[in-house]
């Protein structure tokens, strides 16, 4: 049986929701970080100490100030995220996003399948407006939340900029296949975590199959894709730089691919960009133990 509260929560978002919606895009990203800094501390505290644990393990040397001064970065890019659902048609017209390589990005596309590799820094989600102001179409691997409002901000959001939602399992795949194969961009997250636990990147772990990264590896062997890192770093408040990377192809082979020695070389790419922007990272609480081997069919964003 749901109790009260579970009952309330959705009417109590979409209360906050309509606030963010009416506020100046500065204040209502700072109603945000509010909001969720609130939540955290009340309602979930094993997030702080998830992402604590984190930057101990990634910044060994780092004092115990400097350590919370990263968690208070992760709660306001968290925060802010949250908020600029509500507010994320203005940052076009607002000159809020400062686009970096998307012109070269811009040749490439349609000259033959691209996979943009999105990564959770940032606001992820700005990648919408975007595609769509550069008459880009774009298709993403989408996995829903459970929340029933959330589910229906992030769709309704994805479905304004034009985004087509692909699902996480096997049509989703035979989907992105047939539209690679047309030379489309897909983009799909290869830093994930699932379950509570960090899939990708590896962190100095062995390369493994059940994630986002094998997927990727394995439509880019299936179609001759060529990868394009995409990331966002947020520059204050509803600023935003995104990069759109030169693209890159797998290493060619003679014979069979070798999907694990694939993973390690997309790892290789994405690694990096997510360790540069850790405290600003989605993911950064969760769990680097790894879990047990499962069959995985699609992508998630």
């Amino acid at each position: 049986m749901t109790s009260l509260v579970e009952r309330l929560e959705p009417t109590i978002q979409a209360l906050l929701f309509k606030i963010m919606r009416i506020l100046p895009t500065e204040r209502s990203t700072d109603f945000g970080v509010f909001v969720t800094k609130q939540n955290v501390i009340h309602n979930r505290p094993e997030i702080l100490a998830g992402a604590r644990r984190n930057l101990k393990i990634h910044f060994p040397d780092a004092s115990e100030a400097e350590i919370e001064a990263k968690i208070g970065e992760f709660l306001d890019g968290v925060g802010r995220f949250m908020a600029e659902f509500a507010v994320m048609n203005r940052l076009i017209p607002e000159g809020r996003l400062n686009v970096v390589g998307l012109d070269a990005f811009h040749v490439v596309a349609g000259q033959g399948p691209i996979i943009a590799l999105g990564l959770h820094t940032g606001n992820w989600e700005t990648f919408g407006p975007a595609f769509a102001h550069a008459n880009i179409p774009l298709a993403s691997f989408y996995d829903p939340p459970a929340n029933p409002f959330e589910r229906q901000i992030a769709e309704s959001t994805r479905a304004h900029f034009g985004v087509q939602l692909l699902a996480p399992d096997a049509s989703g795949t035979r989907e992105a296949i047939r539209l690679l194969r047309q030379n489309r961009v897909v983009m799909i997250f290869p830093d994930e975590a699932r379950d509570g636990h960090i899939m990708g990147p590896l962190f100095g772990r062995a390369p493994h199959l059940r994630g986002n990264l094998a997927i990727a590896t394995r439509l880019a062997r299936h179609t001759g894709a060529r990868f394009a890192m995409c990331h966002s770093e947020r520059r204050g408040k509803g600023h935003f730089d995104l990069f759109f990377g030169e693209p890159f192809a797998l290493p060619e082979i003679a014979g069979r691919p070798d999907h694990l020695a694939d993973v390690a070389f997309l790892n290789g790419h994405v690694e990096p960009i997510v360790k540069r922007n850790l405290p600003r990272w989605y993911f950064l609480d969760d769990s680097l133990e790894p879990i047990a081997d499962e069959p995985t069919q699609g992508g998630e964003a």
